[in-house]
């Protein structure tokens, strides 16, 4: 095991100083995470938007959980990417809301997985994938959570689920919306919450939405992102999930607008690729997959610590 783990050590090394080579080290940013006291290598808290094309999900690592929110429109494309970022096993899997985009990669999620615990907002569809979904969730035995308002404790870390509306009027308003907490860090989810769920929330917890980091509603449409929002959670950085080319236009014109001109920093999925948030509690870094050369790499060092670590080799 001592020889293994040697091996492993050795190899991480020798592509550490070759890819440092190849790429001059002239990324400030890049030296900056490898070299000092960062965020890179003492990260508590990991939140990977994946890249799954038109859809929401994102994998968040924290401590020693691991919790999936959303599993994207293809069966099997986001099941893939979180193994490929060492997840061996799931503790809780949340289906913000049952549209397509959001549960139809959750059901083999579930079956390679095996998550202990499932949420999402009660809403009743009559698809053939929610049937689907909701069957094997009874077959597996896991705990079938809905949102009331909960507090998840990820070690030192927090996972806030808000409370519904009581009276929904659309599939998109009765998302699951939480945020994750760590000392002075915080990332807000919305799923695809429009205003009118926007404003239940700001009229009912207006002093827990305020985050560093948020990921837009609806993929970025301008029925989910208004001023009285970004005026409520004050981001620095926002993440959206989507996809390249969409027949819908996402996202609009006047939201790109609206976060330009509060100059919130923006990454988008379908011209970063997965982005991943990184914290400590103190600060955060954003790394891109498709981002500068120096970024690429550091994504691939990311992604391959987080396979050793899960046990993978």
């Amino acid at each position: 095991m001592a020889l293994r783990k040697t091996k492993v050590s050795l190899t991480l090394i020798i592509l550490l100083l070759i890819s440092l080579v190849g790429i001059g080290i002239s990324d400030p940013n890049t030296r900056y995470l490898l070299f000092s006291k960062s965020v890179l290598f003492n990260a508590d808290v990991k939140i990977f938007v994946l890249d799954v094309g038109q859809g929401d999900s994102i994998l968040i690592k924290a401590f020693d959980k691991n919790i999936l929110i959303d599993a994207g429109p293809d069966r099997n494309l986001s099941s893939s990417k979180i193994n490929s970022f060492g997840v061996k096993k799931l503790n809780l899997v949340i289906a913000t809301h049952p549209h397509s985009d959001h549960i139809d990669g959750m059901v083999e999620v579930i079956r390679r997985y095996n998550p202990e615990y499932y949420l999402d907002p009660g809403i009743h569809h009559t698809s053939k994938i929610y049937k689907t979904l909701l069957d094997l969730v009874e077959e597996k035995g896991l705990k079938y959570m809905r949102p009331r308002g909960q507090t998840i404790h990820l070690q030192s870390a927090i996972l806030y689920i808000f409370p519904l509306p009581s009276n929904i009027k659309s599939i998109n308003n009765g998302s699951v919306v939480s945020k994750l907490s760590y000392k002075d860090f915080g990332m807000l989810f919305l799923g695809d919450a429009e205003l009118e769920e926007q404003s239940f929330l700001i009229d009912t917890s207006k002093d827990n939405l305020k985050s560093n980091v948020i990921k837009i509603s609806h993929h970025g449409s301008n029925t989910g992102t208004n001023q009285r929002l970004i005026d409520i959670v004050s981001p620095e950085t926002a993440v959206i999930s989507v996809g390249e080319n969409n027949p819908y236009g996402h996202p609009h014109r006047e939201v790109i607008e609206l976060l330009k001109k509060n100059n919130i920093k923006i990454y988008r999925t379908d011209r970063d690729g997965t982005v991943i948030v990184l914290s400590d509690g103190s600060k955060y870094s954003v790394i891109r997959e498709k981002g500068s050369i120096g970024e690429r790499f550091l994504f691939f060092i990311l992604q391959l610590i987080e396979t050793v670590r899960g046990g993978i080799w």
